[in-house]
Order: C-alpha cells, then structure tokens, then sequence
C-alpha cells in the first residue's frame, strides 16, 4: 500500500523535495510576506528531515529508498534556499558554491565508500550542520523581509540583530567545511588503500 503509517518517512522526504520548487518561487517573489511563508517551509523541512529517521526506526521501516531519499532531501532543500537568495543578491555566490560542492563531494564519498564495503556515519558536526544552515537562511529571510520594508521592519530592537545575519552565515559555512574534514578524515584511510592501482585476476 502506497500511503500507510509505515510510508510516512518515505513520504516525508518526497514531501521535502516535491516542495524545494515552491521554496525557490517564495523567495525569488521579492515580497516581504513571500519571506515569511519561505521560512515557515524551510522550517517544516528541517523538522520533517529531524522526524523521518527517528519515525522510519521507530517504525522499524528503515530501507535503502528511505535512507537514499533522506541522505538527498535535505542537500536539495537547503540549495533550493541557497541558489534563489545567491540570484536576488541576498548572499554572496561563493558561500552556496562552498555549501554545495561540499555537499557534492561527501556524497561521492560516501557512495565510494559504500561501494568498497565500507559505511562512513554522519559524525556530531555532520549532524549538526543542517541546523546551523537553516537558521542562518531564516536568519537571513528574516533580514530580507525587514530590509523590504516587511513586517520586521517596524520592530526596531530587532532591526540591528537581523542585520548581523552574516554572523550566522559565516558559521554555517564554516561549519560546513569542518564537517566535510571531519568526514574526509575518517574516510583517509579508505582513501589511501584505494589510491594503488590493484592488481588484475
């Protein structure tokens, strides 16, 4: 049966990719209000991309399509943020190229791994990382819907705490590439096995 409780992880990772196009639409729209219906999105994301494992263990549904659709869901929804702020000049090109190459490097990692037998888990900064990105993208929101004139434009001890976004950006971005090392140093010793070419027969 396609929709049973035991679908629900499953269904929230498709949820969280059918709905990256309407993140990119809300944020490219330009309007105060649009910021604030993107943010409550990216939010329900984030907290889906927390539940489905949980739930999918719980459940004792835990599969290869549910693992491949959570391990990809949440790279494509937090570049469906990145890439449309990137375009309206919200944030610099160079930080989602930095977030999104990691992310297309850890990814080939881990299938290379995979492929050799070998399992590389998500370690303490890896898990940390989406939460740190999501907040500093609604950090961001938030400052875009003020700087249009938006609904926290009016509340003034806000204004200059939403204007240190790039604080929390600089975080994420670092967080990301320290996380990406921490990966690349427990996948170093695959890596070095690998690089001899093996002997043919």
């Amino acid at each position: 049966m396609l929709f049973s409780v035991r679908s629900i992880p499953n269904l929230l990772g498709l949820f969280r990719i059918i709905t990256t196009p309407l993140l990119v639409w809300l944020i490219l729209a330009g309007r105060p209000s649009f910021y604030l219906w993107a943010i409550l999105l990216l939010f329900i994301m984030a907290l889906s991309d927390m539940a489905d494992g949980k739930i999918a263990r719980k459940l004792n549904v835990v599969s290869p399509l549910g693992i491949f659709l959570d391990t990809i869901s949440d790279k494509i929804f937090v570049a469906g943020a990145l890439l449309p702020m990137v375009e309206a000049g919200m944030i610099s090109s160079w930080v989602a190229f930095v977030i999104v190459i990691r992310e297309f490097v850890i990814s080939g990692l881990r299938s290379f791994a995979a492929a050799e037998g070998t399992v590389i888990s998500a370690g303490k900064l890896g898990k940390q990382k989406l939460v740190i990105q999501v907040v500093a993208i609604i950090w961001r929101l938030l400052a875009a819907n003020a700087e249009a004139g938006g609904i926290f434009a009016q509340v003034t001890p806000l204004v200059g705490l939403l204007n240190l976004w790039w604080l929390a950006m600089a975080l994420a971005v670092t967080w990301t590439l320290v996380s990406g090392i921490e990966y690349l140093w427990h996948a170093w010793p695959l890596l070095k096995r690998s690089w001899e070419p093996r002997p043919n027969g």
